[in-house]
């Protein structure tokens, strides 16, 4: 356990990797801090990672429940001593304002996501608000602990993709919500009641649905307490292995080369080709070439006449 520590304490506070190759191979981001695991293993160690990924698809997986105090041990050192991985959507968009156009441009992503919770400072934020977390739960009281990763994977992501200072934009950044842990041992509260922005635009539906009876329920029956983390540095990891086979180019197609006829001598052509016969009789009908010189036969007489 010792050694697991010591590799934990080593990690970045966050790690990020695109989903995409991610699900090509887990084991990249699994093994970072299994040393044991040989470069290239398929297997990745799953039981060593607090893995709320699949709260992209049920939000009731980010949802920790806790009955007695004895779960809550056990939930504080799980939570304390394994990485946390994440599945997250992020969308930044920049608006530029220029005199007769605006123009918008927006980036989306998909990331898995590893929170190092033996990060120093991660810690020491997760443990005081558990610790405060133990005090209710000992007095009798209930409570909703919200801890948000958030925040520090938005910055992150608005500095790499949009670096570009500007003074005639806007600019804005979300996520799907999906690196938030609800630590609780009553209920979560209701996203569409308690939050500022939503009573903001739907003030009237708010106050007309019940809204302000929900909130002073909330408040009589438990404490909510909230934790962001903020600024920490994010490593991106962009190592998927990959084959590349390298073709060489084929060579340049070129003319024949014929060898050169010696000096003093006629070139000769290919193919070579024999002399050609000459015919034994002029045009004139005289002989030429080295037949022997005898007259054509002569047609004998002249042709018939015929009368009618």
């Amino acid at each position: 356990m010792a050694t697991h520590a010591a590799e934990l304490h080593d990690l970045p506070p966050y790690t990020a990797m695109l989903w995409s190759q991610f699900q090509a191979c887990p084991p990249l981001l699994y093994n970072l801090f299994e040393s044991t695991v040989r470069p290239g293993d398929v297997a990745h160690q799953s039981d060593k990672v607090f893995d709320v990924s699949g709260s992209l698809i049920s939000h009731k997986l980010s949802e920790l429940t806790v009955k007695n105090i004895e779960e809550l041990h056990r939930l504080t050192n799980d939570l304390l001593n394994m990485p946390i991985l994440f599945h997250i959507k992020v969308e930044h968009q920049r608006t530029d304002n220029y005199v007769v156009v605006r123009v918008r441009k927006k980036w989306k992503d998909e990331f898995a996501v590893l929170v190092n919770t033996r990060h120093p400072q991660i810690r020491e934020m997760i443990t005081n608000k558990l610790t405060q977390a133990m005090q209710y739960m000992q007095e009798g009281k209930n409570f909703c602990l919200k801890l948000d990763f958030g925040p520090s994977v938005r910055q992150w992501y608005s500095g790499i993709v949009d670096s570009q200072v500007t003074f005639c934009d806007s600019r804005s950044n979300n996520d799907s919500g999906h690196m938030t842990l609800w630590v609780t041992n009553y209920s979560t509260p209701m996203e569409c009641c308690t939050s500022l922005l939503c009573i903001f635009i739907c003030f009237p539906l708010w106050l007309v649905c019940g809204g302000p009876c929900y909130v002073t329920h909330r408040k009589i029956k438990c404490i909510d307490e909230e934790q962001e983390f903020n600024d920490f540095p994010v490593t991106l990891l962009s190592g998927v292995t990959r084959t590349v086979t390298i073709q060489r180019q084929a060579p340049v197609p070129q003319a024949p080369q014929y060898p050169s006829a010696p000096r003093n001598q006629p070139m000769q052509q290919y193919p070579p080709q024999g002399p050609m016969a000459q015919p034994p009789y002029n045009l004139q009908g005289q002989p030429q070439g080295p037949y022997p010189p005898v007259a054509p036969p002569a047609y004998p007489g002249p042709p018939p006449q015929y009368t009618a």
